[in-house]
């Protein structure tokens, strides 16, 4: 072949692919289970198949979250093993393929007529032990054309198992005589995910009185507070201090213990002068702040002050059951670095009766933020959802991907797969932003390219390159619709 009728030949290779994707549906691809409990073993999925009219020989691909058993097709009896079944002409899995943030993404060549189905069993499956939403994206990418997404993506969801722990809070506390403490008992399953309605009760001893979340006591001295349900037991320990006595307390929280890359976490120490009778004075905390934590900004409470780059924080004088408050706000950082964790720790010139609870500590572990798709009419489409093809000139939209958390948070490299279809089955003008492998971010016709009055979708992908451990690297897609009239001269 000449070197002119082989590009004539790429030519008309290219312009009959991005026709192609610009008209194939992609059919539907379901889950048949939609929860299971949290770290079970042994569980059978499937998800289901359905060619579209029109349908066309190609690939489907799922991608299976990270967490549930790796997927494979080696052996038959081990977790994980994936097999298919349809009465279509081509129903196979061709391959599995680890992706970095732990998921697996599974491809399946089809050739199936319209309405025919396919199923893929997926055996043996053990499944996460953190309860939440688990999404199956998928795509349907027909031979020589760009990946279509499904329409929509099935997700499980992974429900808490069965109480197997119990804890009380706080560990230790300390209270004049006759005065009362509250208890907060939390139960957790085999996995450590957190239970509700437990039904709890309290006790105390060696003497004293509990009221549902209450406990009081007036002897001097250690108590020991227990908690119970269903079984099983936790205890704390309740110190009764003379009215002489001092007394400061630490606790430490966040915001949130799992905060996506990008997003805003808090951590907020208080320190609480728990004596009834005595001032507690030349108050000083050590809070420091946490490596990885990215634009921190300190606010602490009242005439207290803190800086940040010795994590000093100056309180003064605490009055009897006075409280005070430093948060330290800022972004979760890189993944790669772990947790963001901060160790406070007070003292003071006035004795403390009780050290045992002047230190607390409180972590934050990033987690891989999702990637969302905004597509942006551009000022000159006006309106954006109605597009005279009578007037001349373009009209064009924008891809941009962002942080789904966070949207002012920097998004990973990726590529952009534009794909169009008319409501009335006739073929999108043939752009470059069509072309596969374009990446193409601005999707722009000519509004004399269009054959007449119509309805169009255009959707588009976007596939990171999953070089950062910061985004999970699913792809996701947006889609928006648009009226073709004809209102003009032309």
């Amino acid at each position: 072949m000449t070197v002119v009728g082989a590009v004539a030949a790429l030519a008309v290779f290219v312009t009959v692919s991005s026709a192609l994707a610009a008209t194939v549906r992609p059919g539907q691809l379901r889950l048949t289970t939609n929860s299971v409990v949290s770290g079970a073993q042994g569980v059978g999925l499937s998800l289901v198949y359905t060619a579209p009219s029109g349908a066309v020989p190609g690939t489907v691909g799922v991608r299976v979250p990270a967490g549930f058993s790796t997927p494979q097709t080696g052996s038959a009896s081990a977790e994980g093993f994936l097999s298919t079944s349809s009465a279509c002409a081509q129903f196979q899995i061709t391959g599995t393929a680890a992706q970095p943030d732990g998921s697996t993404a599974v491809t399946v060549a089809t050739n199936c007529a319209a309405g025919q189905t396919g199923t893929i069993s997926y055996a043996g499956v053990t499944v996460p032990t953190a309860p939440g939403s688990y999404a199956f994206p998928g795509t349907f990418t027909p031979v020589g054309a760009a990946p279509i997404p499904f329409p929509t993506t099935d997700t499980i969801t992974v429900k808490a198992g069965v109480l197997a722990t119990l804890a009380i809070s706080p560990t230790t506390a300390t209270i004049a005589p006759g005065a009362t403490r509250n208890y907060t008992v939390q139960g957790f399953d085999a996995a450590g995910n957190p239970l509700s309605n437990l039904g709890a009760y309290l006790t105390i001893a060696p003497d004293g009185s509990c009221t549902q979340s209450t406990c009081t006591a007036t002897v001097p001295g250690a108590h020991t507070v227990t908690a119970k349900a269903k079984g099983l037991t936790a205890t704390a320990t309740l110190t009764v201090v003379g009215s002489s006595d001092a007394d400061l307390s630490i606790a430490q929280t966040v915001s949130t213990a799992t905060p996506a890359y990008g997003s805003a976490v808090t951590f907020t120490t208080t320190v609480t002068n728990t004596s009834a009778t005595v001032t507690s004075t030349g108050v000083t905390a050590t809070v420091p702040v946490p490596a990885g934590l990215a634009s921190p900004a300190a606010a602490p409470s009242g005439s207290t002050s803190y800086n940040p780059s010795t994590g000093t924080w100056t309180v003064g004088s605490l009055a009897p059951g006075a409280s005070v408050t430093l948060a330290l706000d800022g972004l979760a950082g890189d993944v790669s670095l772990g947790a963001q964790t901060v160790t406070a720790s007070v003292t003071a010139d006035t004795p403390d009766a009780n050290s045992a609870n002047n230190t607390a500590s409180a972590s934050a572990t990033p987690r891989p933020a999702a990637i969302g798709v905004v597509i942006t009419a551009d000022p000159g489409n006006p309106p954006p959802d109605n597009v005279d093809i009578g007037v001349p000139g373009t009209v064009s939209w924008t891809a941009t991907p962002v942080n789904a958390d966070s949207p002012a948070a920097a998004t990973p490299p990726g590529t952009i797969f534009w794909t169009c279809e008319s409501v009335s089955g006739n073929p999108c003008p043939v752009v470059p932003a069509l072309l596969p492998g374009s990446d193409i971010r601005v999707l722009t016709f000519d509004r004399g390219q269009f054959s007449g009055v119509d309805t169009i979708v255009i959707a588009a992908l976007f596939v990171p390159d999953g070089a950062t451990t910061d985004y999970v690297p699913d792809p996701v897609f947006a889609t928006t619709t648009f009226t073709l009239t004809n209102n003009g001269a032309g």
